[in-house]
């Protein structure tokens, strides 16, 4: 399917018709997870018409097996308005022992331009019984996710080359390990098989689904040099797994940003974005996702970074016209565009989210809400920061690149305008917020610092 971005119209012809390449979609089911899991151009792809499926399936020729995952690149015709399914190359096949818990996201990394891939830990169910072991992973003594001779349950980190074999980056975690693959970059996973990258930091937000009695969503920094360990099935969520006791003696294992029990409902995580667009003023910065149970009175939540670095979660509410279909709009799933707004996916309808003037804040672009002089600035010199004549200044908070606090402060005279000066900063785009007096939520805006 094509959809036209810029009229909200769905062309006649699909874009893909996997049918054609060796998948019938409808062999798997209206609940199975397996299918078509994600499709992403190459970011040369306006020059060389090359795009990347991961799907389960037989290859285009025919052979291979059903619930095999494959991530495969394909040509276009010239116009770059269809695929071209005579044209594809098999880049990677990723063996599975049953049907689920697949993964298969793709994206390329912002600051390295390497293609990242989750994937699931090869599915599998337990008793249901509640506080850890219930065995829902049978795959060996210590699980797939904690296996690094398997690629299931991992992030993976590969540079693709087209039609041609991928290569392994260098800086990889365990590319001089002989115990480990290659193209692991982050391990301990059970099903992440909703995540995302925070477009103007690099951080990577992994939703991963839990198994009876915990839901997460787990984070990485972009400065991250990778071989993490995520916890499955050593644990699930903040709660030991198996063991049930005493399952990170040493405190090495990634510990997620949010988690929740399965109350209410909830049973499945659905990773989605941070949100970098204009729109919507006030949701700028926060994290946005939802649950595949999320049929509830809440369907949609938001997380929201702290100072101190903790994260406090609150209710989204997502209206659309009419409501959602009962029983027919229950799934969910987040998109994002090239400006980073937010598009919201139901099994019904694509709806683009945007601002509502109930929310008492102008859709202002980031680089428009405060004022910096100068901007840019050079390192070691003063830069004001003017919020307006009508509004007093009381706290300021700035974040680098790689969304690490570097300066908090609150006025205990609050005033405005405010002057700091900009020694020991490094070169590069940091984020300003500003509260004033008897708001709120904080404006926010972009400074440039550079070395002259």
């Amino acid at each position: 399917m094509w959809y036209d971005e810029s009229t909200g119209t769905v062309r006649d012809e699909p874009f893909l018709d996997l049918s054609a390449a060796g998948l019938n979609l409808v062999d798997y089911g209206i609940m199975s997870e397996q299918g078509l899991n994600d499709l992403i151009l190459d970011p040369n792809f306006e020059e060389n018409g090359l795009f990347y499926v991961i799907y389960n399936g037989y290859r285009p020729d025919g052979t291979g097996t059903f619930i095999d995952e494959r991530l495969l690149c394909f040509g276009t015709n010239a116009d770059r308005t269809e695929a071209d399914t005579t044209t594809w190359y098999e880049v990677l096949e990723l063996v599975q022992p049953a049907r689920g818990h697949n993964g298969g996201q793709l994206h390329f990394g912002p600051l390295d331009g390497y293609l990242y891939i989750s994937t699931g830990d090869g599915g599998g169910t337990g008793t249901g019984e509640t506080g850890g072991a219930s065995g829902g992973d049978d795959h060996g003594a210590i699980g797939n996710g904690q296996d690094l001779q398997t690629l299931l349950g991992k992030l993976l980190r590969i540079e693709v080359n087209g039609l041609e074999p991928y290569n392994i980056p260098e800086g990889n975690p365990f590319v001089s390990n002989p115990d480990a693959l290659d193209e692991i970059w982050a391990y301990g996973f059970r099903n992440p098989w909703r995540w995302s990258f925070d477009r103007l930091t690099g951080d990577k937000f992994i939703g991963d689904v839990g198994e009876v009695d915990w839901e997460e969503v787990s984070m990485e920094r972009a400065d991250s040099e990778g071989g993490l360990n995520y916890g499955w099935r050593l644990m699930e969520g903040p709660m030991c797994y198996e063991p049930i006791e005493d399952c990170d003696p040493d405190g090495t294992l990634e510990q997620p940003i949010f988690s929740y029990p399965h109350e209410n409902g909830w049973c499945s995580v659905i990773g989605g974005y941070r949100y970098r667009g204009q729109n919507i003023p006030t949701l700028y910065g926060n994290y946005v996702f939802t649950d595949a149970c999320g049929f509830y009175d809440v369907k949609f939540w938001t997380l929201t970074e702290q100072a101190d670095g903790t994260w406090t979660e609150k209710p989204l509410d997502i209206q659309v016209p009419g409501g959602f279909v009962p029983w027919e709009e229950t799934r969910f799933g987040f998109g994002e565009n090239n400006e980073g707004e937010l598009y919201l996916c139901t099994q019904q309808f694509v709806y683009r989210l945007k601002y509502d003037p109930a929310d008492g804040s102008s859709p202002i672009a980031p680089n428009e809400a405060l004022h910096f002089t100068p901007n840019p600035v050079s390192i070691g010199s003063d830069v004001t920061l003017d919020v307006g004549s009508e509004s007093i200044l009381n706290r300021m908070r700035i974040t680098d690149s790689s969304g690490r606090l570097v300066h908090d402060v609150n006025l205990e005279t609050a005033s405005a305008p405010y002057v700091w000066n900009t020694s020991g900063m490094q070169p590069g785009t940091y984020i300003i917020e500003a509260w004033v007096l008897n708001e709120p939520e904080p404006i926010r805006g972009k400074l440039s610092v550079v070395r002259i």
